[in-house]
């Protein structure tokens, strides 16, 4: 990566990630920030814990039950806001959607006329309306995910699973169903998921020593048509929920 380039990614935070879905592949920007510094992050936490309650218009009631009162969940509201701040991904997201473009152009002309989507709201985003150039738009090993090899090389038995890959896609998706608040991509990868287990036990592998050791004879339990599955579902629920942009617009 050329040096102005470096600079422009270090000084605004932001980095540009591409992403290989199905046949077609993309770039969009990535940025992690602490959550209390994004607007409506109070209003965002009211809504998630809103989503865990009992639908309380819609329960029937008895002699022997009353419905519940808002004061039975002050408790449960007064810890969600009083939550501490964690870090987490802010992508080009606009209505739901994923911003991917085919052509780094694309991409460069999307971020300099527009502020209708979610990384608008980080700080350093109208310093890199300014900056940014095509010749920029060049991704580190690390920030490619070719998500379109995943469910082949899951089939293709434990033998020959790819940890990197595998590994990098759970992170990519983690962070994709979080910025797309899609519960169909978060919950197959939430703590405790089979593909969660998978992710971790692939992460002791390559650390290698007794845990690794173990995870391999864990690994070997799992279904690879099944894992297989899980993956392809995660990836049809990111393409449904992807926008794209550029060449054969």
């Amino acid at each position: 990566m050329a040096a102005d380039s470096e600079k422009l990614w270090d000084e605004t935070g932001i980095e540009p990630v591409e992403i290989h879905l199905g046949k077609d592949s993309g770039y969009t920007l990535r940025a992690y920030r602490m959550s209390d510094t994004l607007p409506g992050a109070a209003e965002a936490a009211e809504k998630a814990e809103a989503a865990k309650r009992p639908d309380i218009a819609e329960r029937p009631e008895d002699e022997d039950n009353e419905a519940p009162d808002e004061s039975d969940f002050l408790d449960e509201e007064l810890d969600v806001l009083d939550a501490e701040p964690e870090e987490v991904p802010v992508f080009l997201v606009r209505k739901g959607k994923l911003q991917l473009f085919r052509d780094a152009e694309s991409l460069v002309r999307y971020v300099r006329e527009s502020d209708d989507n979610d990384l608008a709201a980080v700080e350093e985003y109208g310093d890199l309306q300014k900056r940014l150039t095509a010749d920029a738009v060049v991704c580190d090993e690390a920030d490619i995910y070719e998500l379109d090899l995943v469910t082949t090389n899951l089939r293709g038995g434990h033998e020959s699973w790819d940890p990197e890959l595998l590994i990098k896609a759970a992170e990519i998706g983690r962070d994709l169903g979080y910025a797309l608040r899609n519960s169909s991509v978060i919950d197959p990868l939430s703590p405790g998921s089979p593909l969660d287990d998978i992710d971790e036990a692939l992460r002791a592998i390559v650390d290698g020593g007794l845990r690794g050791m173990f995870a391999k004879r864990r690994l070997r339990k799992t279904g690879t048509e099944q894992a297989a599955i899980a993956w392809r579902g995660v990836i049809g629920k990111i393409t449904e929920s992807t926008e794209w942009h550029g060449e054969t617009e």
